[in-house]
């Protein structure tokens, strides 16, 4: 008698759990949630409650100019060369894309290339960049340890190099433009404990090849998790994912959550950032857990703003106004092209929380703004650079 065909998806979900079970969690032994003294739970949730209403307010509120308030005027022809760590990924293509079309407006010649998630491919972009003579290079969430004899090369051409999510470089004299990375993983950890009131099983989906992510978004969100007195008796599990397997799916990020769900049934939280949390929610919600899982994630990128006003698996996103960052960056390059002292950028940032509720509380125009764009920071920074640039 023939044996019924299984659904091809089926079987990648359990060929994944096959592959998981094999290889040891990284993560505790999980805890009895249920025999925590809930006087010790809701303090923790009220302490987390108040720091993560404090960003959603933050999301609705008009931002003010603290940078700085005079900026050269950008010299024209500037051959600059933009290296994003990937592409594929909307927060990298994000602000990769406004830093070509802006620097168009300066009168520069920008070129994309793109560093597809892989090292040797960002090695190999800035190597050329350097070999094509460019006056400027600007890498977007690039391991600058991973690129050390490249990035050597290009400063002893006088190439000028400005990163943007590095949070540390190598040399440090490099500058980078950034925000409180591991304040945003506190800020999704702390929505986590509020939403769940304390009955926290968080799965996160941690990506090794990011320095930005390992030592920003997932300490700031496991440090905070991992204290008792922020989450008593929480689960806390672990999953270390890989760019190069970001679309398969036996061991991408999307397939090792619905597999890690399907064996932890303790678990109801999951993070990472959005464009991997956008393939994570989608994949937990076709495997049957939309109703019992919620996703904290970091970006707030347009896909993942649509997740969370329909109530999908998403429910919010740390928002930092990536172009801005973009904007940024461009001004640091002006400034040291123009033989001046880059600017530190870092607290001059505004950064926000994003929820369902607090989505539909936006004015009309806002709204627009963040279907089409990701989050802009309230305030219209575009103009303000351009001002200093003396093209507005």
């Amino acid at each position: 008698m023939a044996m019924p065909k299984l659904n091809t998806a089926l079987l990648a979900i359990l060929a994944t759990v096959a592959v998981l079970l094999a290889v040891p969690a990284c993560s505790p032994a999980r805890s009895d949630r249920s025999a925590v003294d809930p006087a010790a739970r809701q303090a923790a949730v009220a302490k987390a409650e108040q720091g993560a209403s404090k960003l959603l307010r933050a999301g609705k509120q008009d931002n003010t100019w603290t940078g700085p308030e005079s900026s050269p005027k950008p010299r024209p022809g500037l051959r600059l060369t933009i290296i994003p760590e990937q592409m594929a990924s909307t927060g990298s293509s994000r602000p990769a894309t406004a830093i070509e079309s802006e620097t168009r407006k300066l009168g520069w010649q920008p070129k994309i290339s793109d560093g597809q998630g892989k090292p040797e491919v960002q090695l190999n972009a800035l190597n050329t960049a350097v070999d094509e003579k460019v006056d400027a290079v600007i890498l977007i969430f690039v391991d600058t340890t991973r690129i050390q004899s490249a990035l050597k090369r290009a400063l002893a051409a006088g190439v000028k190099v400005v990163t943007l999510g590095s949070l540390k470089n190598t040399p440090d004299t490099v500058p980078d433009v950034s925000f409180d990375w591991v304040g945003a993983g506190v800020a999704v950890a702390q929505y986590a404990v509020w939403k769940s009131n304390g009955d926290l099983g968080m799965l996160q989906m941690r990506n090794t090849d990011l320095y930005i992510v390992i030592n920003g978004q997932f300490k700031g969100t496991n440090d905070y998790l991992s204290n008792p007195q922020n989450c008593p008796g929480c689960d806390i599990v672990t999953k270390d994912w890989s760019l190069a397997t970001f679309e398969d799916p036996v061991i991408g990020p999307a397939a090792q959550a619905v597999a890690t769900r399907l064996a932890n049934p303790n678990l109801n939280w999951v993070t990472c950032f959005d464009s991997c949390l956008f393939r994570v929610a989608n994949g937990l919600n076709r495997a049957g857990f939309g109703k019992t899982m919620s996703g904290a994630g970091f970006d707030c990128n347009p896909e993942n703003l649509d997740i969370i006003r329909s109530g999908g698996v998403q429910k919010v996103c740390f928002a930092d106004p990536r172009e801005w960052l973009a904007f940024a960056a461009i001004d640091n390059v002006n400034r040291m092209t123009n033989g001046q002292a880059p600017v530190d950028f870092t607290k001059s940032i505004p950064v926000a929380l994003f929820d369902r509720d607090s989505l539909s509380e936006l004015p009309p125009a806002r709204s627009a703004d963040l279907e089409s764009k990701g989050w802009q920071g309230n305030f219209d920074f575009r103009a303000k650079f351009e001002q200093l640039w003396g093209i507005g």
